[in-house]
């Protein structure tokens, strides 16, 4: 699975991210909101994950997995 850096937060909204800082995994999970500016995003609870806030000023990146690189190949 290749992951891709995501320089726009805003249309990760309601997707599966992967969080990273200084080229470290930090966190993944289902992006919960992201700010009007797109510069703060909420990753929402999953199991013992409480909700989740990331400052892109603090150095977080966001990566994604492109659609087209999700689907079923056959």
């Amino acid at each position: 699975m290749a992951l891709h850096l995501q320089h726009d937060w805003l249309p990760v909204l309601g997707r599966t991210v992967e969080i990273r800082q200084w080229n470290a995994t930090v966190r993944a999970g289902r992006v919960d909101a992201v700010t009007d500016d797109g510069d703060i995003l909420w990753l929402a609870p999953d199991g013992h994950h409480p909700r989740c806030l990331f400052e892109r000023s603090l150095g977080y990146q966001v990566w994604i997995q492109y659609a087209w690189e999700r689907q079923d190949r056959q």
